[in-house]
């Protein structure tokens, strides 16, 4: 791809629509958080001034439950001195810097993450339209890659910061681009390999590479006069190696404690968690969750070598509860297990810093379940968040859902209600994991 391809999706038109889109959900989430207070005009209409008083923005809106603001972005529009503004998301950002309690340290890097997520809405808004009847009826991956909203609830969700424009086409989750991932060997006394239940290292291995690939793993290895088998084989998002473990691990590489092997066979599919991977090749295979430093939603993508050594004992123990609670029982409800998981541990940095470091998080991943073989006979899939997914002429995916389905829009809205847990811990729920 040339440097002008690369950005033909910015263009003024989809630039203005973007800004207009991401302002309508900045003055909708923000009101939502109190952080700030719209003014009732009158007939549904309302009022947000900027900090210092000079900038208005009007829009129509209506007040749902728990104080969701639902803003029709047509509606918006911005004034100052008597004249209209065009709307822009960073100008937005500024002029509200002191309400949303911006410190002049997290500001720049907040509009450069608000630039970004303008710029993925772009791209998004230069694909050819597909309608949300259309996307409902679609496949599984087709609806995982047409998502256009990102996080409900964050304004600058597609921040991504690390990623250059042709990464960005090469393992955003909306370019939907099938990507190989790399291998390395990880010395044994470095690394630490976990695993659930019913699960091996060796027989992982050869389920998800396949004897041949691990022969040529093999073959790369005694090259180097290595034995495979002193080494644990560890999946590596291609920009992590690229930015991060060539340069701030040579060390280890220099030294042979980790031996660059290759891309793998398969291809994978970015999800929208961004650093999950779906295997486009063999569905049935497991989802591959690797470490990815770059900056999203305001902090580092990494993932941590401590949390994976328990991750597989929690997932097998979570599922044991649900499998032995009725209520649940009945309901059909089931998790996707995190099977195994391997973290590397780099002796210096652990010295250097403490447990949340980015350093600490550069050289893991885990391997969980395909959805694919829990599907029974007429069953499809689709991610949660395409339940709150809307098109561009403003029509939800979920009323094709509802239709589809024969059973009205009061069965289709309780069926994810059927089942509600409490808790004593605190947890956090994210829609674009629940299928």
């Amino acid at each position: 791809m040339n440097p002008t391809d690369a950005v033909a999706h910015l263009t003024p038109e989809h630039w203005r629509r973007a800004n207009r889109l991401l302002v309508r959900k900045c003055l909708a989430e923000f009101s939502h958080e109190r952080l700030l207070t719209p003014r009732p005009l009158g007939s549904g209409r309302y009022a947000v001034t900027s900090d210092d008083g000079l900038t208005e923005y009007r829009f129509t809106a209506r007040v749902r439950a728990l104080e969701h603001w639902h803003i029709d972005a047509d509606s918006i529009s911005r004034h100052r001195a008597g004249r209209e503004l065009p709307l822009d998301a960073l100008d937005f950002v500024l002029e509200m810097r002191d309400s949303l309690t911006l410190s002049d340290t997290v500001l720049p890097v907040y509009l450069e993450e608000i630039t970004s997520t303008l710029a993925s809405s772009a791209y998004k808004l230069a694909r050819p339209r597909v309608s949300a009847a259309e996307l409902a009826r679609a496949d599984f991956q087709t609806i995982e890659a047409g998502m256009t909203e990102g996080h409900p609830c964050f304004v600058a969700n597609n921040g991504r910061l690390g990623f250059d424009i042709g990464e960005y086409h090469q393992y955003a989750p909306e370019a939907a681009a099938p990507v190989r991932l790399l291998w390395v060997a990880a010395a044994r006394a470095c690394t630490g390999f976990s695993h659930g239940a019913d699960v091996d290292y060796h027989r992982l291995m050869r389920a998800e590479l396949g004897e041949a690939t691990l022969r040529r793993f093999a073959s790369t290895m005694s090259r180097q006069g290595l034995d495979l088998d002193d080494f644990v084989l560890m999946p590596v998002h291609p920009w992590q190696w690229w930015n991060r473990l060539a340069v701030t691990y040579a060390g280890e590489i220099a030294q042979r404690r980790l031996v660059f092997l290759g891309p793998g066979d398969d291809e994978y599919r970015a999800q929208q968690s961004i650093r999950t991977f779906f295997n486009l090749t063999d569905p049935s295979k497991h989802y591959v969750k690797t470490a990815l430093s770059v900056l999203n939603m305001g902090f580092l993508r990494g993932l941590s070598a401590e949390y994976m050594a328990a991750t597989p004992a929690i997932n097998d123990w979570l599922a044991g509860v649900i499998a032995g609670d009725p209520v649940l029982k009945q309901t059909g409800m089931t998790i996707l297990r995190e099977r195994a998981a391997v973290g590397y541990r780099h002796s210096q940095y652990l010295a250097a810093t403490k447990t949340g470091s980015p350093y600490r998080k550069m050289l893991a991943a885990l391997w969980r379940e395909s959805p694919m073989p829990h599907c029974g006979p007429g069953e499809r899939l689709a991610t949660m968040a395409s339940l709150l997914h809307v098109d561009e002429d403003g029509d939800p995916l979920v009323r094709t859902l509802i239709a589809d389905s024969g059973r009205g829009p009061a069965a289709g809205g309780d069926r994810p209600t059927t089942a509600h847990t409490t808790h004593r811990w605190p947890r956090s729920r994210h829609p674009d994991r629940v299928l």
